[in-house]
């Protein structure tokens, strides 16, 4: 009996170490967990390719004393940390022309000998361009990136005379206030409410002119620098730049991928036309930065475009879908002036791969993929 006895306590004695064994494990291993998942992934990651280099901005993450940014080359299976800074910017030059990088970045905080690692952020790529300044898929990467997280502010990318650009449109990268304001806004928003708010957000204008600025620049302009006119000339403006054509809008018969439409009061980002000739465009309306299909030419409302923006809100943009579901623009916005880049090389731009030639079926796989 006795012998059981001690047989019995000896099992109850190694059941409860395994126990507490398991516990401490589990604690131990919960808390790593923990103090990682601490530092959240950056936000709003845009990498652009600017002549040789590319340029790589996000938002901060609390907590983090800085920031890996890791690459790898379109067609390659591992990634190569570049950079290591404190900054929520990096430029990566003497790169190869032509080839399209992707990127990713964590946060990290030291503590003491220790460094702990927060979420990657999610994927950027661009391509470096051949002989001009950037190609027309990273201008239309660049204009998706504030789509969602933006919400239209009467006089956002305006200077404080009104006249011009201001800091929001001669910034590198996404303002973080943008994202922040736009999260705690309702169904119920009114962009009246809000008039020249600055920094909370962006009107067309300044939308289109802060899209040109990233694309063709590498750091933050000065004051009288910049791409913001009223909507009506920013078409005119541009080719004045002699960067592209000017065609007014009783000329107008195509839309393509890249064109910039101005209207009297009105400015988008065509990403491409569909077959019943109805448009999909990225612009900064009220609500916000979203994309947005007009009605077909026949007067059809519930257009290819209408529902191929529709399609491409509700997927990857889904909290800004429930809260602002309306994508459909009315014939008006077929009737505006347009600016068409030149890609042939010789001006800012280039199209290597050939969007000027899909549909914006295809334009849009492409930038999503």
């Amino acid at each position: 009996m006795k012998k059981e006895w001690y047989q019995k306590r000896k099992k109850r004695m190694v059941l409860w170490a395994a126990i507490f064994v398991a516990g401490i494990f589990w604690l131990g291993f919960s808390g790593k967990t923990c103090r990682a998942a601490a530092l959240s992934a950056p936000e709003g990651l845009l990498a652009s390719g600017v002549n040789d280099s590319v340029v790589l901005s996000w938002e901060p993450v609390k907590g983090a004393d800085g920031y890996e940014v890791y690459e790898k080359a379109d067609g390659q299976d591992s990634w190569t940390m570049v950079k290591a800074t404190a900054k929520k910017k990096a430029i990566l030059s003497d790169r190869k022309s032509g080839t399209r990088y992707i990127y990713r970045v964590r946060a990290y905080k030291v503590k003491k000998t220790k460094i702990k690692y927060g979420v990657y952020s999610k994927k950027s790529d661009t391509t470096v361009p051949v002989q001009a300044t950037t190609t027309l898929r990273n201008f239309l990467k660049v204009s998706l990136a504030p789509v969602g997280s933006t919400m239209y502010i009467w006089g956002g990318g305006w200077n404080k005379a009104d006249n011009g650009a201001g800091k929001d449109a001669l910034r590198i990268g996404l303002n973080p206030q943008w994202r922040t304001f736009a999260s705690k806004q309702r169904a119920s928003y009114n962009y009246r409410n809000y008039r020249y708010k600055r920094g909370y957000g962006l009107d067309c204008s300044g939308f289109v002119g802060w899209t040109v600025y990233n694309s063709l620049h590498t750091s933050r302009g000065k004051e009288g620098e910049g791409y913001v006119d009223k909507a009506k000339n920013l078409a005119k403006n541009y080719a004045e730049n002699g960067w592209g054509t000017f065609r007014k809008a009783s000329a107008v018969k195509d839309y393509k991928a890249g064109d910039i439409m101005s209207g009297s009061g009105h400015v988008y980002i065509v990403i491409g036309s569909c077959a019943d000739g109805s448009v999909v465009l990225v612009h900064s309306s009220p609500a916000g930065v979203q994309l947005s299909g007009t009605e077909a030419p026949s007067g059809k409302k519930n257009s290819k475009a209408v529902k191929l923006a529709d399609k491409y809100m509700k997927k990857y943009f889904p909290s800004w879908h429930r809260r602002f579901p309306d994508n459909a623009r009315g014939a008006s916005y077929l009737h505006y002036s347009r600016f068409r880049w030149d890609v042939s090389g010789s001006a800012v731009m280039e199209d290597p791969d050939h969007y000027r030639d899909q549909s914006a079926k295809e334009v849009l796989k492409d930038l999503f993929s």
